[in-house]
């Protein structure tokens, strides 16, 4: 099936918090990016490359996370993979800087970037054949929150009810966390149940965001840490 997601290699890891990191690979190059990799994942991952003789060539962090510590700079001293972000990502460790639109190519696969702030203002998701990689732009059933720093609700309105409601309906979406052991969904379900996507305006969505959403969310505990590590 041409230019479906059969036809290149795909793997999911997940960690006990509920984060997702992604391996994705051109079946005949054997050239793989690496997606989302959280430090805990960076050693299943590596195993999962030369079990697959894979040849990792980019490590995509899609934003700079405030949760939990990147294994990106693992990968890329254990590997001879660039490390990728957005042209408005802080870290200095940076190789190759995207903007929206820009894509890597992997053999035949491309990854074409989308940039989808909201939740940080660097974050962008990763469109595959048949597959989106949103991150924390759009969960299953939900969407990043805003309130942490570089976070804008009237971006993330934007990105969910302008730049994916756009996209084909019958993408699976695959998300940078998922607390309930969920592994994707489908973006036309999202655009139809999500209650994140469901707001009747902009002002209604951002009061919500700003106002009643973060009373709602766990505090983050370990958000200096996690910041000062991913920003280096």
């Amino acid at each position: 099936m041409v230019g479906s997601e059969r036809d290149y290699l795909f793997e999911q890891f997940r960690v006990e918090r509920g984060c997702l990191g992604y391996v994705v690979a051109d079946p005949d190059t054997r050239r793989a990016a690496i997606v989302d990799p959280e430090l805990e994942m960076a050693d299943p991952i590596l195993n999962y490359i030369f079990e697959h003789g894979l040849k990792p060539v980019y490590v995509v962090d899609t934003h700079t996370h405030a949760d939990h510590i990147s294994g990106a700079r693992e990968l890329k001293a254990k590997t001879t993979a660039k490390i990728v972000m957005h042209e408005k990502a802080p870290a200095s460790c940076v190789d190759i800087r995207v903007e929206d639109g820009d894509r890597l190519h992997l053999g035949d696969l491309s990854i074409k970037f989308l940039h989808t702030p909201g939740h940080a203002k660097d974050l962008v998701s990763a469109l595959l054949p048949g597959r989106v990689l949103t991150a924390d732009a759009l969960l299953i059933g939900s969407c990043g929150r805003t309130d942490l720093p570089n976070g804008n609700a009237v971006r993330q309105y934007h990105t969910l009810y302008y730049t994916y409601r756009a996209l084909p309906d019958g993408l699976l979406v695959y998300p940078g966390h998922d607390y309930q052991g969920r592994d994707h969904s489908v973006l036309g379900d999202e655009k139809e149940s999500n209650p994140k996507m469901l707001f009747a305006s902009e002002e209604e969505f951002v009061e919500y965001m700003e106002r009643e959403n973060p009373a709602k969310l766990t505090p983050v505990y370990h958000l200096a840490a996690a910041l000062k590590a991913n920003m280096a």
